[in-house]
């Protein structure tokens, strides 16, 4: 992909055009900032062409300009007509759209992805199902307390306290449901499985990137 797409990119496509264009990569995943519209579906088809000669596609379910960025909810700015409210896309796990900060300023937003989230929860699930009486409560916990911890050092990111909070409570309904079903006779109710919680606490959220503090000069 460095070769195919970086390289090619910086040294042959970005300086044929006029507007504003970066690119962000990982992996096989990438995301193409552009400033005019006109030269934005102009990438796309030489991107297309370029991938073709390589014997590869693009993914058509991943695949689609999106208006985005400052001023893009705004009429006439010159990448569009009428008012068009901007769009989100997906990109590493979260979906990004356009916010405003609490001085009123744009700023982009990040919250975790839903299928993500759902994939996530099912994660959760499908090991309490599997485990739940395989192992003791306190190994359970403590795997509990891995999973929760990976995916807020993951997700803990500026601005996505919601949806990791929203995790957070997920999983503790699942853990809730599953170790009522270790036998048939309930090991929890609401009182007793919160006073256990409060006992051996399960990690709570927190934000692990901060995207919005610089160091010191």
């Amino acid at each position: 992909m460095r070769h195919l797409l970086d390289v090619w990119f910086m040294r042959d496509l970005k300086p044929k055009l006029t507007g504003y264009v970066e690119i962000v990569r990982y992996v096989d995943d990438f995301v193409i900032c552009v400033e005019k519209q006109q030269e934005a579906q102009q990438i796309l088809e030489m991107i297309k062409e370029r991938f073709k000669r390589a014997e590869l596609e693009l993914s058509v379910e991943k695949t689609r300009i999106v208006r985005f960025g400052r001023g893009a909810d705004s009429k006439g700015n010159g990448n569009g007509s009428g008012n068009v409210k901007p769009g989100t896309f997906n990109f590493l796990g979260f979906t990004h759209y356009c916010t405003k900060s609490r001085k009123g300023n744009f700023k982009v937003g990040r919250k975790t992805e839903r299928k993500r989230f759902a994939r996530g929860i099912r994660k959760v699930k499908n090991w309490l199902k599997y485990n739940r009486n395989r192992l003791k409560i306190k190994e359970i916990w403590r795997m509990m307390r891995w999973m929760l911890t990976g995916h807020y050092s993951y997700y803990g990111i500026s601005g996505n306290s919601v949806y990791i909070n929203h995790f957070y409570d997920a999983v503790k309904r699942v853990l809730y449901i599953w170790l009522n079903r270790r036998s048939q006779k309930r090991s929890f109710n609401w009182e007793s499985f919160h006073k256990y919680l409060n006992t051996y606490p399960l990690p709570k959220p927190r934000i692990y990137h901060s995207l919005y503090k610089f160091p010191a000069k």
